[in-house]
C-alpha cells in the first residue's frame, strides 16, 4: 500500500491519526470512542502529526489561527500591547499590563474599559470617567438626534486640575473659556490638543487620552496606572466587567438606566425610563429595510476575518438601532459611525479591514484606508506639529 505525505503503512493503528488540529485538545484524541480500535492503514510515524496539506510534520511547525487566517510557526502578531509568537499551533503572548479603552458610540452605546457593553439613551451630561483623587474628569453631553428618543453626543468636557477643555460639536475647542485651534501644546500641565484624521485628540501626561470625532463617537484611553482608580459610565477598569454598573453611590445597579442616571452631572435632568422606550425601527418602520441592508455588511464575508475575534451580532444590532433612530438628518453619519466602531474593534486586535467604498461611507479628508484609529494616534504622537504655550 502506497502512503502519501510521509505517512507509513501500519497493520495495527488508530483509525483517527493525530493531526495538527488535535494539538488544541491537549493530548485528547479527536475521536476518543475509537481509541481502542485497531485497523490497518496509513498514519504518520510516531512523533509526527498530519497538517492541513496532508504532510507529516513535527508538532512544532503546525500553524496558528488568527482572524480566520492560518499563520505558520514562528509568526508574530500583536494582541493589544502584547507580542505573540506562534508555537505548536498556540499563540504564546507576553503579559504586559495594557492600556484600557472605553467607547461611547451611536445613540448612545457604551463599552467599558473592562468590556461591558450596554445602551443608555440619556438626554443630559454624564460622567464618563472620574479619577478617584480628582486628577481628571471626562463628561459627555447627550442631546436628542431623532424623533424616537435616541440621543447623540453634543459635547465633551475634560477637566484636568484647573484646566477645562470644552469640545463642542461644530465649534472651536475652548480651553478655560478661550478659543484655540489645534495643534496646541500646554507645557505647564502637559496637555496636548491635536487633529488625528477626523478626530480631535486630547493627550495628557497623566496617562489620559480622549478622542472625539465631533459627532457620535468618543474614545477614552487610560494607562495601566489608573487600573481600579476610576469611576463613571466607563466602569472602574479593574479587569472585572461584572461590577462595571456601579452607581455614583457605589451600588451595583441591575439596569443600565439606573446606572446611567446615577452619573448625571445635574439632577435637574430627567431620569431615563427604559420600559417606555420603543425600538427606533418600530417607530420608523420605513427605515428598517434600509437599515438591515446597509448594516448587513458587518455579518458578511468582508468582515469574516474578524468574527472569531469580535462577535459581530451586538454591533449589527446597534447599527440597525442607530440607522433607524437617526431620522432627523445625519442618518448616514449614524450608519457609518456604527460600522466604523466595529471596524475599530477589529483594528485593535490587529485585523485591519478596508471597508469604506464610493457606495458606502466613502473616504474623505481625514480617513485612512482602514479604521485603525490608535495606529494613527501613535503616528501623531511620534511626529507632533504643535505650537507650545
Amino acid at each position: 500500500t502506497q502512503c502519501s505525505g510521509g505517512q507509513v503503512y501500519q497493520e495495527c493503528s488508530n483509525p483517527c491519526g493525530r493531526t495538527c488540529a488535535d494539538l488544541h485538545l491537549d493530548g485528547v484524541s479527536s475521536c476518543p470512542s475509537l481509541d481502542n480500535i485497531c485497523v490497518s492503514g496509513c498514519n504518520c510515524p510516531e512523533g509526527l502529526v498530519l497538517n492541513d496539506g496532508g504532510q507529516c510534520v513535527p508538532p512544532g511547525v503546525c500553524p496558528c489561527q488568527h482572524g480566520g487566517q492560518l499563520y505558520p510557526a514562528g509568526s508574530k502578531i500583536r494582541q493589544g500591547c502584547n507580542a505573540c509568537v506562534c508555537r505548536q499551533q498556540r499563540w504564546q503572548c507576553s503579559s504586559e499590563d495594557c492600556v484600557g479603552t472605553c467607547v461611547a458610540t451611536g445613540d448612545p452605546h457604551y463599552i467599558t474599559f473592562d468590556g461591558k457593553a450596554f445602551s443608555f439613551l440619556g438626554d443630559c451630561e454624564y460622567v464618563l470617567v472620574r479619577e478617584a483623587n480628582g486628577l481628571f474628569t471626562v463628561t459627555a453631553e447627550n442631546v436628542p438626534c431623532g424623533t424616537s428618543g435616541v440621543t447623540c453626543t453634543k459635547s465633551v468636557v475634560v477637566e484636568l486640575g484647573n484646566t477645562v477643555v470644552h469640545m463642542l460639536r461644530g465649534r472651536d475647542v475652548m480651553v478655560n473659556g478661550v478659543s484655540v485651534r489645534p495643534p496646541k501644546v500646554y507645557s505647564g500641565n502637559g496637555l496636548t490638543l491635536q487633529r488625528a484624521g477626523i478626530f480631535l485628540l486630547l493627550l495628557s501626561r497623566l496617562g489620559l487620552a480622549v478622542l472625539w470625532d465631533g459627532g457620535t463617537r468618543v474614545y477614552v484611553r487610560l494607562q495601566p496606572q489608573h487600573r481600579g482608580r476610576v469611576v463613571g459610565l466607563c466602569g472602574n477598569f479593574d479587569r472585572d466587567a461584572e461590577n462595571d454598573l456601579a452607581s455614583q453611590q457605589g451600588v451595583l445597579e441591575p439596569t443600565p438606566e439606573l446606572f446611567g442616571d446615577s452619573w448625571r452631572v445635574s439632577l435637574l435632568c430627567p431620569e431615563v425610563d427604559g420600559t417606555a422606550t420603543q425600538h427606533p425601527c418600530t417607530e420608523n418602520p420605513h427605515r428598517a429595510t434600509w437599515a438591515r441592508k446597509r448594516c448587513s455588511i458587518l455579518t458578511q464575508r468582508l468582515f469574516a476575518p474578524c468574527h472569531d475575534e469580535v462577535p459581530c451580532q451586538r454591533f449589527y444590532d446597534w447599527c440597525i438601532f442607530d440607522a433607524c433612530g437617526c431620522d432627523s438628518g445625519g442618518d448616514c453619519e449614524c450608519l457609518c459611525t456604527a460600522i466604523a466602531t466595529y471596524a475599530e474593534e477589529c483594528s485593535q486586535r490587529g485585523i485591519h479591514i478596508r471597508w469604506r467604498s464610493q457606495d458606502l461611507c466613502r473616504w474623505g479628508p481625514g480617513y485612512g484606508v482602514h479604521d485603525g484609529i490608535w495606529d494613527g494616534i501613535r503616528a501623531v504622537q511620534a511626529h507632533p506639529r504643535a505650537g507650545t504655550m
